[in-house]
């Protein structure tokens, strides 16, 4: 029973992994947001009007943080569309539709057990174990596997 709770555990990760990147993606888009508003507020230098030094430090400062959290989110939003594809494809290999129905909303959509059963008419519990009987169909694929033996 222990095995088969941790082999449902690794499937619930890889399919949690879409939605913990896109969250990245959302602070990354934070930061960049709040960067860019700080920059556009009023500096309160010296105040004598007079170019100074420094000036222009901050600003390369700011353009190089700008550009490293641009990137970052680039490459996070490239991950982000790997892994959809990734979980898309091992959902869809799973043969009964209402468990594709329900793993596609939980994981890829992040709906809530509640909606879920409401948008099938049926009850949370009847869900849950719809849910288990399509963790236990689907299959984690290798390049996934590979690459969590990797990080751990």
């Amino acid at each position: 029973m222990d095995q088969r709770r941790a082999e449902n555990e690794f499937k619930k990760s890889f399919l949690r992994s879409y939605r913990r990147i896109k969250r990245n993606v959302a602070v990354l888009s934070d930061q960049i947001a709040e960067l860019r508003a700080a920059k556009m507020g009023v500096s309160c230098g010296i105040g004598d009007g007079m170019p100074h030094a420094h000036a222009g430090s901050d600003l390369s400062d700011y353009a190089a943080k700008l550009d490293e959290l641009i990137r970052e989110m680039n490459q996070e939003r490239y991950r982000l569309v790997q892994v959809a594809v990734l979980i898309n494809r091992a959902i869809n290999k799973v043969p009964e539709g209402i468990e594709r129905y329900v793993l596609t909303k939980k994981y890829l959509l992040g709906w809530g057990w509640e909606r879920i059963a409401d948008g099938l008419g049926y009850s949370v519990r009847s869900v849950y174990y719809i849910h288990g009987r399509g963790l236990h169909k689907l299959q984690v694929p290798e390049e996934w596997k590979k690459e969590a033996e990797e990080a751990s």
